[in-house]
């Protein structure tokens, strides 16, 4: 009598052995320094492709940080002359002055007058008049001068650069302000030709931000597509040896994670020194790092290896999942 065998179920039999991430992640590092020039060139064209748009993000931002402080200085220019106009030369010249919650404009203003040589006296220290040439109102100066009286108020001309609130009007009549608006306003077709200006700047970056994001695309995706098709033959020799389609996927999506993290973050940093160097030149380094803001440069930096990695992943996704469905030996005898 013939006895029978006991047969195994399916769920007892792996031909082929699904291996943990942390080993995936050693065969993609041994592979990088093992092809350490082709890496290199790999990384080249994604640092090269993030460098370029990050230098142009990092150049925009800092152009018109340092347009925003060219724009103080006219500013301010405009002020001391307004005022210049009304009391004549500052040097030596005494002005009372009246200031809450002063603007960065009216603090950079008041560095200027000290600069000048004129002699700044709060109004609130002195109970008569003292000679002063003007009474200086800056900042929210309406509940600031209400309890200065007419005599102080009516002795020298109020000077102010933003016209006194409704609610302020009747004491100041009463009590015999000399009211001097100085008013430094552009006038409309300035003001048109400047908002003009402004639309062709975001134009203009907008259409370089879209050419660079094309250019970092193209580069990023050939150094990958190169990477991983010149590997056929090894791709070939991993499935012989009982690799899944799957591992072999995901071993060149870590690569390309790994390769786009590591370029992007050179780019980055080589983007962001090339415009910081280039207007340190021109402005002065310490004025460049004085206007630009480091949290708007790092946001970019952000968006730049986010950018950076995640072209690295897509544009190695088609190649290898080409590759990993190929017959062994057609891999093989590939000689790409």
């Amino acid at each position: 009598m013939v006895q029978s065998a006991n047969l195994t179920t399916g769920k007892d039999i792996q031909d082929q052995v699904t291996l943990p991430l942390r080993v995936a992640v050693g065969i993609c590092l041994r592979g990088i320094r093992t092809r350490l020039g082709r890496s290199a060139i790999t990384l080249f064209g994604v640092g090269l492709g993030i460098a370029f748009l990050m230098a142009v993000l990092s150049g925009f931002h800092i152009q018109r940080a340092m347009s925003a402080e060219a724009a103080k200085a006219r500013d301010l220019d405009r002020r001391l002359a307004a005022l210049r106009s009304e009391v004549g030369s500052l040097k030596g010249k005494t002005l009372l002055l009246a200031v809450r919650d002063p603007s960065e404009a009216d603090s950079a203003l008041l560095r200027a007058l000290e600069a000048t040589g004129a002699k700044l006296v709060p109004f609130l220290q002195v109970e008569r008049p003292i000679g002063a040439c003007a009474f200086l109102a800056l900042g929210s100066y309406e509940q600031e001068i209400s309890v200065a009286g007419p005599e102080l108020l009516s002795a020298q001309p109020l000077i102010v650069y933003r016209n006194p609130i409704p609610q302020a009007l009747p004491y100041l009549r009463q009590d015999g302000a000399r009211l001097r608006y100085l008013g430094i306003e552009l006038r409309p077709d300035e003001a048109a030709l400047a908002a003009k200006r402004e639309r062709q700047a975001a134009s203009r970056m907008a259409w370089i931000v879209a050419v660079s994001l094309l250019i970092t695309v193209g580069c990023i995706a050939n150094a990958m597509l190169m990477s991983v098709t010149e590997r056929f033959r090894e791709i070939g020799t991993m499935k012989c040896l009982g690799a899944l389609s799957s591992f072999v996927v995901k071993l060149f999506l870590i690569e390309s994670l790994l390769m786009g993290l590591v370029g992007a973050v050179l780019g980055v940093l080589l983007g962001v020194a090339f415009p910081l160097a280039a207007y340190g030149y021109t402005f002065g380094i310490g004025k460049v790092l004085a206007a630009a803001s480091f949290g708007t440069l790092g946001l970019y930096a952000l968006l730049c290896v986010a950018a950076g990695v995640a072209l690295a992943i897509v544009a190695a996704i088609y190649p290898a999942r080409v590759a990993a469905k190929m017959v062994p030996a057609a891999a093989l005898a590939s000689h790409v």
